[in-house]
């Protein structure tokens, strides 16, 4: 019987829903070369730097984004007695995790803020929306809208590969233009996992396990966040 079960067990299919190093070098080209002349241009251009940012140093979910605000961002002193943050995300199932805040995404932070008028980094507590509408009061975005946002940058740079036009420059340009936002957060597990624990990747990822035995596995928070920080880069 123990034979037969293992027989019928599956292997999970391989993730291929993510972007390789090329074309996500590509899709923030794309986002660099936005335009910016105008204040409404320059908000669209700096909120959709920061959803990517979120959506790739943090590996959230698209729910999880427009779930959380940003009194969720803390810092706490490590056992070295460096700061660091954190951001703490309540995602699928109601689970909570605790992100680590890289300096990257600290830095992408601070600009968003302040190009909302808002001071650079948030209190603890504080209601306002991971991601910001353009233009009247701070309120959480649709979910639709937010992938529409992700959707329109991966349409752009399909559309600027395609000029180039050969053969392979219309598969390229086909793979991006059939990305979503979920691509993102398998790109982040992707290239995590190339370098980092595999227990600070499901930590980071807020997954169930890696496996059966992982209940018997832990991570300590300073060293998650330490390796997440040497490993895990935007590089815009």
């Amino acid at each position: 019987l123990s034979l037969s079960r293992q027989r019928q067990r599956k292997a999970k299919p391989r993730i291929t829903r993510f972007l390789d190093e090329q074309l996500w070098s590509e899709v923030k080209t794309t986002i660099d070369t936005m335009p910016r002349e105008t204040d409404r241009e320059r908000e669209h251009y700096y909120r959709v730097r920061w959803l990517f940012s979120l959506l790739y140093l943090c590996g959230l979910r698209i729910s999880e984004v427009i779930q959380n605000t940003m009194g969720a961002f803390f810092v706490r002193r490590d056992s070295e007695g460096e700061e660091r943050w954190w951001l703490e995300v309540t995602g699928k199932g109601e689970k909570t995790r605790l992100v680590p805040a890289t300096a990257e995404l600290m830095v992408e932070l601070a600009r968003y803020r302040r190009e909302n008028g808002l001071p650079p980094f948030p209190l603890l507590g504080e209601h306002t929306p991971l991601l910001l509408p353009i233009g009247g009061r701070p309120r959480p975005m649709k979910r639709g809208v937010v992938h529409l946002i992700v959707k329109e940058v991966f349409n752009r740079t399909a559309t600027r590969i395609r000029e180039r036009g050969d053969a392979q420059s219309e598969i390229v340009a086909t793979r991006v233009e059939s990305a979503s936002a979920h691509w993102l957060r398998h790109t982040a597990g992707s290239n995590m996992a190339n370098s980092m624990d595999l227990r600070n990747v499901r930590d980071n990822l807020g997954h169930t396990s890696i496996a059966t035995t992982n209940i018997y596995l832990h991570t300590e928070d300073d060293q998650r966040h330490e390796e997440t920080e040497a490993n895990h880069h935007i590089g815009w």
